[in-house]
């Protein structure tokens, strides 16, 4: 293999240039179109084939090279200039008497009276006479006359380089593509599939051989995620005996009943406590549906075991949130809780308490020198704020701890088996008894003197109010409104000492000042970024405006609504945007028709991808190559049996070395994640 390709594939973060045959064509253009040039309109673009008959060099005045090529088309008495602007350095050879493929879009350049076609920058290929019979039987090339490949590029990679080495890489190795399982049915071929993913015949094929590597790529997940779980599952828990009565102390002076369905979810992980291998749940509910009773019914039954538990959230705002009204329900019941964030941290590396401790904390909790003692149960908040290492570092504070994971950003279930489908499930789908769904309404920017009016009106009422912004500064390149250039405003029409702000580069102590005066009623609006979407708390915070709605995801907007609502008081979200085209009102409008968190996550995951929904690159999987989410949903059931059977027969892949050489980092990432 030439050194070449392997200086190519290392640029493009492959090991070798074999590796570059997983780097898939990110589009395709139909270059085996041949059509008379001068038949089209502007912009269309055609693979065309002719002699060059002239030939010349210009400069610009910032002494730029221009090249001009003009081609006689076959077949045609008429001509096409062909223009490349390039570097004064750059060196041309004499075409005169060429003959050239060329393919690029059509321009049309006024001339007099006359229309010169011109194709600016095509791409190109010189070729001798006897190389070819006519226009549709020229010699099979890498980047004309045929369905060609797009490539992602990296800095320094040139597109054409690239197609060319994939090319020569495919028709002079001697390439082996075992298949990875056995086929119930007839199909493509894993190395069919591969040759015809870069250089396909037609369109159709392309779609052919994307579904069947896809399979494969989704095989490969899956047997990650069961391997995953097979190991986490030998592992054996160091259960204490019942020292306490903690969680019937608590139902007994909680100011509410739980719903059934927090005490499913309560059942479910009791369950989970009760057996010998740890408990590895997703705690999955809409905002507001009260998954921190459930999460400390569970904090509560590690403690009456003899086992300390911890809490970690993504940030310093949630974590003090916690911390105060965790404090608040079980201080009274003998429960002691301590606060370990950036801002707040113990001294010495040991967290000791005596008592039955509940120790709450941001990234700091997880820190290689924070010791946890007697630490036997993990809850990780929002858990899609963190990656895979970080929950590994949670659960290495212990001896095989039980671990519940919570999310407020409702999952569509395939989804939520595909990223997740090495924990059990738990669903809080019903809000308790008592809040009123919030109402949420469109506007348009020329509505916001209305939406100001009515905001001083709620304040004079005691009311609160969020108002929340897609940037923290204003920037020359996105026409947007910044929380900075917002707050400057809304202090005029409010008052200053009635606006507050919040955003993420905010100092710590300055942002849970500015929080702190909100719950107080000191102000009565937070100015913000979508860093309040998480786990606020205001329940005097009664309206939620949010300014360039459409910049949000549909599941983010949903997560900033549930900042209000919190409180017995009607609440409201007003979304304003201008609405320029008829799907972004579409897409707002979904938002207006429903409050289920979970129909919202199903419109999201259509339309934005998973990655938005829940941050498929926290889970520890690599991104997906070639399967596409919603799209091949209905594989990942398939893909989930295969890698099950595989598995049964074959726990340690020593059987499937082509299997397991394929896998790479999914079988990496599985092995040191349960391993650890």
């Amino acid at each position: 293999m030439k050194k070449s390709f392997t200086n190519l594939a290392k640029k493009l973060g492959y090991e070798d240039a074999l590796g570059l045959l997983y780097h898939f064509p990110r589009r395709y253009e139909d270059r085996s179109r041949w059509e008379d040039p001068f038949l089209l309109d502007e912009g269309e673009q055609v693979t065309t084939f002719g002699k060059v008959v002239d030939q010349s060099i210009k400069f610009t005045r910032s002494s730029k090279k221009i090249i001009e090529i003009i081609l006689q088309i076959e077949g045609s008495y008429k001509a096409l200039k062909l223009v490349w602007f390039v570097q004064r350095y750059m060196k041309w050879s004499d075409w005169k008497g060429k003959w050239v493929i060329a393919y690029g879009r059509m321009t049309w350049k006024s001339k007099g009276n006359k229309r010169e076609a011109q194709m600016m920058h095509p791409e190109y290929e010189v070729v001798e006479p006897e190389e070819y019979e006519e226009a549709g039987k020229l010699k099979m090339s890498p980047h004309l006359n045929r369905i060609t490949p797009v490539y992602p590029l990296r800095e320094k990679v040139k597109q054409k380089a690239l197609r060319a080495t994939i090319w020569e890489i495919i028709e002079k190795e001697q390439l082996v593509f075992p298949e990875l399982y056995e086929h119930s049915q007839p199909r493509m071929s894993r190395g069919e599939a591969m040759l015809a993913i870069h250089f396909p015949e037609s369109l159709e094929e392309v779609e052919q051989a994307r579904r069947r590597l896809a399979l494969d790529e989704l095989v490969c997940m899956e047997l990650a995620l069961v391997r995953r779980r097979m190991l986490a599952a030998k592992a054996v828990k160091v259960r204490g005996s019942q020292q306490y009565d903690l969680v019937n102390t608590l139902r007994g002076v909680l100011p509410f009943q739980l719903t059934e369905a927090q005490l499913q979810a309560c059942r479910e992980i009791d369950q989970d406590l009760s057996k010998e291998i740890p408990m590895n749940r997703l705690l999955q509910g809409d905002v507001g549906s009260g998954k921190t009773v459930v999460a400390l019914h569970a904090l509560l039954r590690s403690l009456e075991s003899g086992k300390n538990g911890a809490l970690l959230a993504p940030t310093e705002i949630l974590a003090n949130q916690h911390f105060k009204n965790i404090k608040r329900l079980v201080e009274p019941i003998g429960v002691h809780v301590e606060l370990h964030t950036r801002n707040n941290r113990f001294s010495g590396e040991t967290l000791f308490s005596s008592q039955p401790t509940i120790y709450v904390g941001t990234h700091a909790l997880i820190q290689g020198k924070v010791v946890i003692p007697n630490f036997g149960l993990g809850v990780i908040d929002e858990q899609h704020k963190f990656g895979v290492l970080q929950r590994t570092a949670l659960l290495g504070k212990g001896e095989a701890p039980d671990l519940l994971v919570m999310t407020a950003t409702p999952i569509p279930r395939t989804l939520c088996l595909t990223v997740y489908g090495d924990l059990d499930v738990s669903v809080i789908q019903h809000l308790p008894p008592g809040r009123k769904v919030v109402k949420t309404v469109l506007r348009d920017r020329s509505s916001l003197h209305n939406v100001w009016d009515y905001i001083k009106k709620e304040n004079a009422r005691g009311r609160q109010a969020y108002v929340v912004y897609p940037l923290v500064e204003d920037s020359e390149k996105i026409d947007l409104k910044s929380v900075k250039a917002g707050y400057e405003e809304l202090k005029e029409i409010f008052g200053e000492n009635q606006v507050g702000i919040v955003h993420g580069k905010m100092d710590a102590g300055d942002k849970d000042e500015s929080m702190q005066k909100f719950r107080s009623g000191e102000c009565g609006v937070l100015v913000a970024t979508s860093v309040i979407e998480v786990g606020v708390d205001v329940p005097n915070a009664t309206i939620m405006v949010i300014e360039h709605a459409g910049r949000f995801g549909l599941a983010q907007l949903h997560q900033l609504r549930g900042r209000v609502g919190r409180g017995a008081d009607q609440s409201y979200c007003i979304l304003v945007d201008e609405m320029e085209s008829i799907d972004s009102w579409k897409r707002l409008k979904i938002m207006e028709q429903t409050a289920n968190g979970f129909e919202l996550a199903e419109e999201d995951f259509k339309i934005r991808g998973p990655g938005n929904i829940l941050g498929t690159e926290q889970s520890g999987l690599p991104p997906l190559k070639v399967a596409r989410l919603p799209k091949d949903l209905p594989m990942i059931s398939k893909a989930k049996k295969l890698a099950e059977k595989i598995l049964d027969s074959d726990p340690e892949l020593s059987e499937h070395e082509g299997l397991k050489k394929v896998l790479g980092h999914y079988w990496t990432m599985a092995e040191e994640v349960a391993n650890n």
